[in-house]
């Protein structure tokens, strides 16, 4: 069995004057968040054996946050993830070497969205901010993940969290 678990970076600050989307930093909600979703992810008990993320600024800060608490040994920026599209997403799914049997990909809407509905048929108007799905596929092969049984083995946010 592989799994995915899909996040979407914590809540950013405002574009200032001058600064371009790629270098926007967490706001300290944001901050927050990325702490909850950190705890809920390793409450789960499955900690990816690699994560890829966006090179943004936010997600970049997103990812400090969160490996504080998973406190993972693979993880690999990647410039192709940021405002990914859902095709782009699933091409770097499709390309992890099999040995490893999870992964968390963190990045940006609308691609996080996009991916839960198009090729997994989970019926998900909008990511929110630092939200978190994860996805198992009765297979060995990441190549094989569109011709599996699939499973959502959950999903939450942080607001859902925090008002439990």
């Amino acid at each position: 069995m592989k799994r995915i678990i899909f996040m979407r970076h914590a809540k950013a600050s405002q574009v200032k004057f001058h600064q371009n989307d790629h270098e926007r930093n967490l706001s300290k909600t944001g901050i927050n968040e990325a702490k909850t979703m950190a705890k809920f992810i390793k409450s789960k008990g499955v900690i990816p054996d690699i994560l890829l993320i966006s090179d943004a600024k936010r997600t970049q800060e997103t990812w400090t946050h969160l490996n504080v608490v998973i406190k993972n040994k693979r993880s690999k920026f990647d410039r192709e993830l940021y405002l990914a599209s859902s095709k782009t997403i699933l091409k770097k799914i499709k390309e992890l070497d099999n040995i490893l049997d999870s992964a968390l990909i963190l990045a940006h809407n609308p691609g996080i969205t996009d991916v839960f509905y198009e090729y997994f048929k989970v019926n998900l108007v909008y990511m929110p901010t630092c939200g978190v799905g994860c996805i198992q596929f009765h297979t060995d092969k990441f190549e094989n993940i569109l011709d599996c049984k699939t499973e959502l083995a959950y999903f939450s946010y942080p607001s859902r969290i925090n008002n439990v």
